[in-house]
């Protein structure tokens, strides 16, 4: 009887429990989708929804990415072994390599995951060296000489917050998040989970592109002013950059964002931003595309990556029919620049949104078709501007403590760098390593002081470096010809007067780098005299200034420029036939 009493109690109770267990279930599940994974996960995070079109929720769920426990609604059980973030590379090995296998190898050799681009100029411009190292590389090695050195204590207090396998917690200023592996360039904010998409808007770009050559600023027309932020509006300091204690001027932008709004991602393609698989100790090796790739483009039949790059942004179809665009370099599917083979229109198609823009091209014009500039880069001529930043001053306190962004701790080795001559002048012309003439700029002019004791300095570096690099300010409108020929500052002679007289061309420089503090026998801006001595390093093998040859040629013409300003002109029809006519005084002007 007694039994029949407490089971009767039990039940009772067991039943009480199950109705509200199962009134907080549904109350907790009413918003969960009807398709949704076999998991307790989602008895919880009910309103995730998912991570994109591509990776559906109802296919992946939680536990696939996140581990954890999915079979138990005690969240401590359930959060037992849980990847907070599975899109970091260490875990997308695993995670993201079944079906991104090709992608998660190539991802961790390429340049903005190893950093060793950074780390070997800096070894180079500091101490000589060429320590190529990745940033695993120096991690495994933490306790040896090799990462102790000057270059890669810098790299770890001053560069290495970039890279896009940073941890993101260590980040206290939510505005400058960086890192987080995949999600670094493919996340973007949802509701209440990270969403991926391929469309990457160029604020996932800027958010490193901001330093160094400034690429991702210039873009915009924004050039980093010399620490003023005027105007000042309400107040406030208008003209931040990023919302640090950094200002900018606002110049033109480049004419693919001022006509077109194209993003970072609409040139960039994946193979040039997330590599081809080699380990290159420089970014501009990884790169692919350049200009020609769409004023000057191959086609061809699509091939399956352009099929599965197209069909992954959704946005831009390949047209049934149509031919797509292949780089030079390589041969890699540009699948947004298209081809219709029946009245040969090419048709750019914007990534972000589809929007398609026809292209006309102009290759017979003179312009782009005499010879005598056949050595002109595209950026030579169309770049408008580019900053400048002549003069950086760092100081070294060996036992100061500061933030390594490796060890995510501080450490002994403080820098605190200043810069005080940024300019947007006309910039240097010289050679690149690919036998072009191309913009130069400071690349970096570093004047390094270091301190162990007191205020006495017990090390001096000084390493003064031109590099040649697109500056990302294209305009319709090229340069005039006077620009070139004239002016001593894009022959890379700096600012200054040239005076042609009987006994040979003389440079007189505005700039007085003895006078201004600077233990230097010429003008800070200049790259070459005017007998074509190279006066500054360059950060790339192959890269030079103008040779004293090349300096007389081009200045020798501009004595003509004066007269025939115009490609138009009859002379440069064959302008070499109307040199040997000046030569023997046969024109006009020669006489």
């Amino acid at each position: 009887m007694v039994r029949s009493v407490w089971f009767k109690i039990i039940v009772i109770v067991s039943s009480i429990f199950t109705i509200i267990y199962t009134v907080y279930y549904f109350k907790k599940a009413k918003h969960i989708p009807q398709s949704t994974p076999n998991e307790g996960c989602v008895i919880c995070h009910n309103e995730s929804g998912g991570v994109g079109k591509s990776h559906p929720f109802s296919v992946f769920g939680c536990y696939s990415c996140h581990d954890g426990n999915p079979y138990t609604l005690d969240k401590n059980k359930a959060h037992i072994g849980i990847i907070k973030n599975p899109a970091r590379l260490e875990y997308a090995k695993e995670k993201c390599s079944k079906c991104h296998n090709d992608i998660i190898k190539r991802i961790n050799n390429s340049i903005m995951a190893t950093n060793k681009g950074i780390i070997g100029v800096l070894s180079e411009k500091l101490e000589n060296k060429q320590l190529y190292l990745s940033i695993e590389e120096i991690k495994n090695n933490d306790n040896t000489t090799i990462t102790k050195d000057l270059s890669v204590n810098y790299f770890r207090k001053m560069c290495a917050a970039c890279h896009i396998n940073q941890k993101q917690n260590i980040f206290k200023n939510k505005t400058k998040i960086r890192g987080g592996g995949c999600i670094d360039c493919h996340g973007v904010k949802g509701k209440n989970h990270t969403q991926f998409t391929t469309t990457i808007p160029s604020s996932k770009c800027i958010k490193c592109h901001n330093r160094s050559n400034r690429i991702g600023l210039s873009y915009y027309g924004k050039f980093q002013s010399a620490g003023y932020g005027t105007p000042y509006i309400h107040g406030e300091f208008s003209h931040k950059i990023l919302n640090e204690n950094r200002f900018y001027l606002q110049l033109h932008a480049d004419i693919h964002y001022t006509k077109y709004k194209l993003d970072c991602i609409d040139c960039h393609t994946e193979w040039g931003l997330m590599g081809d698989g080699h380990a290159y100790k420089r970014y501009e090796n990884q790169v692919i595309i350049q200009c020609i790739d769409c004023h000057n483009p191959i086609f061809g039949i699509p091939n399956k990556d352009a099929q599965l790059l197209a069909s992954e942004n959704g946005r831009v179809k390949i047209k049934k029919g149509w031919l797509i665009a292949y780089t030079h370099k390589n041969f890699y599917p540009i699948y947004n620049l298209q081809k219709n083979p029946k009245n040969n229109d090419i048709i750019f198609f914007r990534k972000r949104d589809g929007k398609p823009y026809k292209i006309t091209f102009n290759r017979t014009a003179p312009y782009h078709s005499l010879t005598i500039h056949k050595r002109l880069s595209c950026q030579a001529c169309h770049s408008e501007w580019l900053p400048s930043c002549f003069g950086c001053h760092v100081a070294n306190f060996t036992n100061v403590k500061q933030f390594d962004w490796l060890l995510h701790k501080p450490t002994k080795g403080a820098f605190r760098e200043f810069s005080s001559f940024n300019r947007f002048m006309p910039f240097a012309l010289g050679i690149d390593e690919k036998k072009q003439v191309a913009p130069f700029a400071p690349g970096c002019q570093t004047f390094l002081t270091q301190y162990n004791q007191g205020v006495k300095p017990s090390k001096r570096i000084k390493k003064l470096v031109f590099a040649s690099w697109d500056p990302h300010t294209t305009q319709l409108k090229a340069h005039s010809c006077e620009n070139c020929h004239l002016n001593p500052q894009t022959l890379g002679l700096g600012g200054g007067y040239l005076h042609f007289t009987q006994k040979g061309i003389k440079f007189v420089p505005i700039y007085n780098s003895k006078k201004s503090g600077l233990n230097i026998p010429f003008s800070i801006d200049s790259f070459v005299d005017i007998n074509g001595n190279r006066l500054q390093d360059v950060s790339i093998k192959g890269q030079r200034p103008f040779n004293k040859e090349e300096l007389m040629r081009i200045l020798k013409a501009g004595s003509c420029i004066e007269c025939h300003n115009s490609y138009y002109d009859k002379i440069y029809i064959n302008f070499k036939n109307s040199l040997i006519k000046f030569n023997k005084r046969e024109t006009p002007c020669s006489k």
